[in-house]
């Protein structure tokens, strides 16, 4: 038992060295599986999202318009990811171009997730979270198709890591600049991730040290750049929109007689949709009847309202969800999904039940609020497991970080009461908040 012992602590030893190669070994594998699985997908489109988002994109270079059938203006999807394929289309990049860009924004990940969990638990946890990020499955899998989640991945951790950077800079404004743009440029993505924004300029502004002013930088450069689309949807459909006009139809798939917590997007929504056709309803119009239809089912059926809502939260948690596409769902892969994703939630409770014995940094404390929290606001709508994709990239820093402090104190203590763990022994990083 001893040797074993030894032999662990020596792994965990190098491991303070490792880190640096774990994070270019990651790089590399990120490189080429993606820009293999892109190769192998081609110029194929799978899905009717990649359609939107491909026309999108082709519609504003040849008409400068952002429409999804060249003639009408939409709000309908959000700008974010079309507008950087339509930098791309417009260098005459193709399909197989946008898939390999998704490999680009996959490294951005992995990256900034392996910086996160240097800072928020040192070397050790660095060297374990980079390959974990690099072979989590669904991200390679998003990785491959045209969504705005790979996109948005990027954008989430470049903002956080940039947020958590803050406190130990000499050149806050400048970051508080660059993690505004990321999280504004992050809703412009993916409309529903506001939260992250919210809870990091909170962080700035009430815990200490407490930064007022950074936190208002941080707010005004991302409301700034929202402002732009706004303003732009204000002009082009005489509507007040934030991000989307397609939010009431994500809702009314939540809320409705025959929604139940685990349909989704196949939710039969039907009598809805043949209303607002026969009524000729524009896209905006739509889109109110759809959010006003939610609300007054809403008013009508609180309790059950409520209980699926409290079960949309449990789902969010869940590992794999019912596909709406016919023919991508399997065993196979349901059983990937579990296998990689259930011990990352377990890590995450483990952390929290050991929140006492263990107090957790700022940042790190920042983290679990932001994946936790967004289950809330997740819940209002539908949840799917690849919506919840961008956040599985700031859980797993925080399962490496608890599943490396569990075994750096109690290594092979068979049979023996877990002592209080002391938080600097994961390695000389941990006790302070940056690397």
């Amino acid at each position: 038992m001893m040797m074993v012992q030894g032999g662990f602590k020596g792994v965990l030893g190098r491991m303070d060295t490792w880190h640096r190669k774990s994070l270019w070994l990651s790089l590399l594998l990120t490189a080429i599986l993606g820009s293999a699985y892109a190769l192998h997908l081609g110029t194929t489109l799978h899905y009717s999202d990649e359609h939107d988002y491909v026309s999108i994109a082709n519609n504003l270079v040849h008409h400068g318009r952002f429409s999804i059938d060249g003639v009408h203006p939409t709000a309908y999807r959000a700008p974010g990811y079309p507008l950087v394929l339509a930098l791309l289309a417009e260098l005459h990049g193709g399909i197989l171009t946008f898939r390999l860009l998704n490999v680009v924004f996959g490294l951005v990940t992995v990256a900034g997730g392996w910086w996160i969990a240097r800072t928020i638990a040192g070397n050790r946890v660095a060297t374990l979270a980079a390959p974990l990020l690099a072979l989590y499955p669904l991200r390679i899998y998003t990785q491959g198709t045209l969504y705005p989640e790979t996109l948005g991945i990027a954008l989430l951790v470049v903002g956080m890591a940039t947020t958590i950077s803050i406190r130990d800079s000499e050149k806050r404004y400048p970051l508080a600049v660059i993690a505004g743009l990321s999280f504004g440029a992050l809703v412009l993505t993916i409309p529903n991730t506001w939260l992250p924004a919210l809870l990091c300029v909170l962080w700035l502004g009430f815990a200490r040290p407490r930064l007022p002013l950074v936190a208002v930088t941080v707010a005004g450069v991302g409301i700034g750049l929202i402002s732009i689309w706004v303003a732009r949807n204000a002009i082009v459909l005489h509507s007040f929109i934030p991000v989307t006009d397609g939010n009431g139809y994500n809702l009314l798939l939540a809320n409705s007689p025959h929604a139940s917590i685990r349909a989704g997007v196949d939710t039969n929504i039907t009598s809805y949709v043949h209303q607002a056709m026969h009524r000729k309803l524009s896209e905006v119009a739509t889109d109110s009847f759809y959010r006003s239809s939610a609300l007054h089912w809403i008013d009508g059926h609180p309790a059950h309202a409520i209980l699926l809502y409290l079960g949309r939260v449990l789902d969010y948690f869940a590992p794999f969800d019912q596909l709406a596409t016919v023919g991508q769902q399997s065993t196979f892969t349901d059983a990937i999904a579990t296998v990689t994703y259930v011990p990352l939630l377990a890590f995450l409770i483990l952390r929290c039940v050991r929140w006492r014995t263990d107090r957790p940094s700022q940042s790190e404390r920042l983290m679990i609020a932001v994946y936790l929290g967004n289950a809330l606001v997740a819940a209002i709508f539908v949840t799917r497991v690849r919506y919840r994709l961008p956040f599985d990239m700031l859980l797993i820093p925080i399962a490496a970080a608890a599943l490396m402090s569990w075994f750096t104190i109690e290594p092979f203590r068979l049979g023996s009461k877990p002592k209080r763990r002391i938080r600097s022994q994961l390695n000389h990083h941990s006790t302070t908040e940056h690397g």
